[in-house]
């Protein structure tokens, strides 16, 4: 597992499970959101789509699905939970 990485308030790490028949997936481990003080134990474990021939590939496949989520605001709808910033709604 890699140290923590920080992007955009997100602290997670990736890692790369083996699979039967020898491949490579890559995992993100969401761990907390800095800025909405939201933490998650045990970390939500995002898979990579495509299993990999190589460690290093299933690696960067993580990290680059991470970046892409968290970018494009994805991210929160994997978590199953409002952005931060979102206002609360108002019951009448």
């Amino acid at each position: 597992m890699t140290e923590d990485i920080w992007v955009k308030g997100y602290v997670y790490s990736v890692d790369v499970a083996e699979e039967p028949a020898g491949k490579y997936r890559g995992q993100i481990h969401i761990k907390s959101h800095r800025y909405s003080g939201r933490t998650f134990e045990p970390p939500v474990v995002i898979e990579t789509p495509a299993a990999f021939k190589r460690e290093h590939a299933a690696e960067i496949e993580a990290r680059a699905l991470a970046r892409e989520l968290i970018d494009s605001g994805s991210l929160e709808d994997r978590l199953g939970t409002a952005p931060a910033e979102a206002p609360p709604h108002a019951t009448h």
